[in-house]
């Protein structure tokens, strides 16, 4: 059992990897004009912007709360002011990004999209790699580490859900991600702020309500598992509709080329 247990586990860290890819497929087969440089310039923005969003997050804890974690209320809005600070310097650096790039008005929205998408392509990429590495101790009987053997131990039903809530929560990222860029694209196009601090305003929201919902029921249970699942879901659906439905008004259709005289 431990053997298709680790098989299970490296499969889904595979998933979460590769769904991202799938999201893109889509998007293109719409009519997502594929763009890697905006891509890679997405994920620069990511590693760039995290770090000081985490110091200053840090800083902020330890001089407020010293080394005990912050409890109760407190903690709802703490979490809060993190994920307020980590959305101000994500999504500040993607309109400093585009201005830098110096985009065209009619491609901003679509490059918008793109660093978006490589934003959400790195987010918790590693999350991945680290499931497929578990599986694979797993299915080789290595259960020395805490996190191996918490698996190892863990009720079916449990890990199942946790693993399938994972891959939503992927799919999240990537999608919610590439709106938040549509957002703060149209913030240069029609040089008003209102679409930035949008774009702040349901990145802070996303972020926090997912960590509200796993504080409130006990992060790791199942309930809490189930509950964010649905309502990432939720999220993950109406995201890529509304993508798809902004990108079918900005692509292009192809022009039909003459096959022979008639």
């Amino acid at each position: 059992m431990l053997i298709i247990r680790g098989l299970t586990v490296a499969f889904s860290g595979f998933a979460f990897i590769f769904l991202p890819g799938i999201i893109v497929s889509l998007l293109t087969r719409r009519g997502l004009r594929f763009d890697a440089k905006l891509l890679l310039w997405g994920m620069a923005v990511l590693v760039v912007t995290l770090f000081p969003a985490y110091f200053i997050t840090i800083l902020l804890r330890l001089m407020i709360f010293g080394e005990s974690m912050p409890q109760s209320a407190i903690q709802y809005a703490f979490v809060f002011l993190a994920s307020l600070i980590t959305a101000l310097f994500l999504e500040g650096g993607k309109y400093l990004l585009l201005r830098m790039l110096k985009v065209s008005i009619p491609e901003l929205p679509v490059s918008g999209i793109w660093v978006g998408l490589g934003v959400g392509l790195l987010t918790n990429v590693f999350q991945g790699i680290s499931l497929v590495g578990a599986g694979f101790r797993l299915v080789l009987g290595d259960t020395s580490m805490p996190d191996l053997a918490k698996i190892a131990a863990q009720v079916w039903g449990d890990l199942l859900v946790n693993l399938v809530f994972l891959n939503i929560y992927r799919i999240v990222l990537v999608a919610v991600g590439a709106m938040l860029g549509w957002f703060v694209a149209q913030t240069l196009v029609n040089g008003q702020k209102r679409w930035f601090w949008l774009a702040v305003c349901i990145n802070t929201v996303t972020a926090w309500s997912y960590s509200a919902i796993g504080l409130a029921l006990q992060k790791q249970t199942l309930t809490a598992n189930i509950v964010n699942s649905i309502y990432q879901a939720i999220l993950a659906a109406l995201a890529l509709y509304w993508l798809i439905r902004q990108i079918s008004r900005v692509a292009q259709p192809p022009v039909a080329q003459d096959v022979g005289d008639k």
